[in-house]
């Protein structure tokens, strides 16, 4: 048994206050896309807004842009008399409130109380607001303690430019807490091949297995990291001689990543997620990218960062036969179903803890229990978790390495037989030269 269900339900819990919701709040996190929050005053992109309300760990905030062009992140109701900022205007420095007018900027500070003329008290109001970075197509929030802000993670993903890079649309909203997501799920192997193998009207490739056509079982590891843990895999293909090379990492707190892509499972609450996803592909010697990769950016899927989702879709998309629903692609309604439908009614919406039986396939989902158990004690001793770099170091891109490629079976031996120390040294490598 991985928890207890005492210790299940505090750490499945996310709001503020919480050893989880703590955790979280300890990096950064992406709240939006850029495509969703307009320019600003006189700069406003054909369907966003600004501001946008938003919710994440339980807290609800208000986003908005102003005159500068950078965003700002505040509590959403105002330290005047409470109302919702969300019907605020957005003025060239800051947020104003329609109830009186108080106005604030990006950093919580009150510029103007139009009904007050005392200075000293406009100069004690300060709204609860947290710093913000835009970058690769999205907008992050750092909202734990101010004194431990880290320094934001220079990810490949959202950092290079040598390739095509395209964010998602942020538009699905997963019904379940995120850690089912983060711990339960990245490193969970075998259940890419039967929740999104078995169940797809087709013949099963039977990537994974213990010995059959031939083959020896399934080489399958799962690895600590400096950012959490991963697996990797050599599985068979469809086509005799070949094997898919693969791996993926959990990268903590929320985020699942190869060097080609980074999605994270957001806490909104305790009982939903949000999730974003970045996709990169470099140039080719020409300095062009594949007419495959073109279509895929341009493609209005629902990839994990795509959409569009709505109230109710899973229940529309109906059981895994229903292959002709618009919304019956790729591996999310089949996410949806797994990660939503472990909470009980009678246990408030959490899984039964205690009901849970494990096997040798869960290595890399008690693996990702151990890790998160360790960071939450790490926060209460006051040591930083696994993947905060400060110092000159954190001016570096993240080696992080995370390959998918079809390969012979010596080839595909020599790559899951490296250390995770060579290839993230492989992986800096291949950063320095690009």
């Amino acid at each position: 048994m991985a928890f207890s269900n005492e210790e299940g339900d505090q750490i499945f819990r996310m709001g503020p206050g919480t050893p989880s919701g703590d955790l979280f709040r300890r990096y950064w996190l992406p709240v939006e896309t850029s495509a969703n929050l307009d320019g600003g005053r006189g700069h406003v992109v054909p369907s966003a807004k600004n501001p946008v309300k938003l919710k994440v760990l339980g807290e609800t905030l208000v986003l908005f842009r102003d005159a500068s062009g950078r965003p700002g992140l505040l509590a959403d109701h105002c330290s005047h008399r409470g109302v919702s900022l969300s019907y605020g205007r957005v003025e060239d420095n800051g947020l104003r409130c329609l109830y009186h007018g108080w106005l604030y900027d990006r950093d919580g500070s009150c510029l103007e109380m139009p009904a007050e003329t005392n200075d000293r008290f406009r100069a004690s109001v300060k709204h609860p607001s947290y710093p913000c970075v835009e970058v690769g197509g999205l907008i992050f929030a750092y909202m734990g303690p101010p004194e431990l802000q880290p320094p934001f993670p220079r990810y490949p993903i959202l950092f290079r430019k040598d390739g095509l890079r395209v964010a998602g649309k942020g538009n699905r909203i997963q019904r379940s807490n995120a850690l089912l997501q983060t711990l339960d799920n990245v490193l969970d192997v075998w259940h890419r091949e039967i929740a999104h193998g078995w169940f797809k009207g087709v013949e099963p490739v039977h990537g994974f297995h213990h010995g059959r056509d031939g083959d020896p079982p399934t080489p399958i590891k799962f690895e600590e990291t400096p950012w959490g843990a991963c697996y990797v895999t050599l599985q068979n293909t469809r086509t005799k001689g070949l094997y898919e090379y693969h791996e993926t990492h959990a990268v903590l707190p929320c985020q699942r990543a190869r060097t080609d892509t980074m999605n994270w499972a957001v806490p909104i609450d305790d009982f939903s997620t949000r999730w974003f996803g970045v996709h990169f592909e470099p140039f080719d010697e020409s300095g062009q990218v594949s007419e495959a990769a073109l279509r895929r950016f341009q493609a209005d899927r629902p990839l994990d960062s795509g959409g569009p989702f709505y109230e109710g879709w899973v229940e529309d998309v109906g059981y895994w036969w229903n292959f002709g629903h618009p919304l019956r692609q790729g591996p999310i309604w089949e996410d949806e179903v797994t990660m939503s439908s472990q909470g009980r009614e009678e246990r408030g919406g959490f899984p039964d803890f205690e009901k849970m039986t494990f096997g040798s396939s869960d290595r890399g989902v008690l693996l990702m229990h151990r890790l998160w158990k360790e960071q939450l004690a790490r926060m209460q001793d006051g040591i930083d978790p696994i993947g905060i770099v400060r110092g000159p170091e954190a001016e570096e891109m993240v080696p992080l390495p995370g390959v998918v490629a079809v390969v012979d079976r010596q080839e595909g031996e020599r790559l899951f037989n490296m250390t995770v120390e060579e290839r993230i040294e492989r992986q800096a490598e291949s950063l320095r030269n690009a």
